[in-house]
């Protein structure tokens, strides 16, 4: 089993478990007055993410993400007793919401096995073009059972001196409908710059390669 697979039943299963026992036997209402800034740092975060901006590697924000639906979870199971009537309301519509992810999370507890794949990277490339440095990582998804599996290339501009890195492109290949020898250890990955554009090349070791325009 995969780290990323065990994160999705902590969460899911878990988590709303703990922060219901919590919020029921601890004197933790001190929390609530800090709840603006778990919010406003868990909305920085999101958006950075949503930009492409996101800390170095996959786990540290997968534990981000499930910190903050864990801190999520506590909070609203603290506002179940508020009287007033938009936190009551927003408190049962969460509480309704925690629920149905909770039996979505029993039912799939061995679909996670399967969703988990495409969490996690099966091949790191790390190179260099025109001074700056990338990594791209490699997630493959598929079953014994299928004769197409989906390869997903995730391309970062990464930061020496910072553990942060920020998302430049997402490749989709399925390996029956491409020229490349996609799943080759081998492949090459650059970031070649052509009138004043940035595009990205996949070049495999039979000669053939695949450019894609950046965003």
């Amino acid at each position: 089993m995969e780290f990323s697979y065990y994160l999705f039943l902590l969460t899911l299963l878990g988590f709303p478990i703990l922060a219901l026992v919590i919020a029921n036997n601890a004197k933790i209402d001190r929390l609530l007055k800090y709840k603006k800034s778990f919010i406003a740092f868990f909305l920085i975060h999101n958006l950075l993410f949503w930009l492409g901006l996101s800390l170095k590697g996959d786990y540290f924000d997968y534990l981000i993400f499930s910190i903050e639906y864990f801190i999520f979870c506590l909070i609203v199971f603290l506002l179940k007793g508020q009287t007033n009537l938009l936190t009551r309301l927003f408190s049962i519509v969460s509480i309704i919401g925690v629920v149905f992810f909770f039996i979505v999370g029993l039912v799939g507890i061995l679909l996670f096995i399967v969703i988990s794949m495409d969490y996690e990277t099966d091949k790191i490339f790390k190179f260099s073009s025109n001074d700056k440095s990338y990594e791209t990582r490699r997630y493959a998804f598929g079953f014994a059972t299928t004769s197409n599996t989906r390869y997903t290339f995730e391309t970062y501009r990464t930061f020496s001196i910072f553990p942060i890195e920020y998302k430049i492109d997402k490749t989709d290949f399925f390996d029956t409908e491409t020229n490349l020898r996609i799943s080759e250890h081998q492949l090459k990955i650059e970031i070649l710059r052509k009138n004043n554009k940035e595009q990205i090349r996949f070049i495999s070791t039979n000669g053939n390669e695949y450019i894609k325009l950046l965003k």
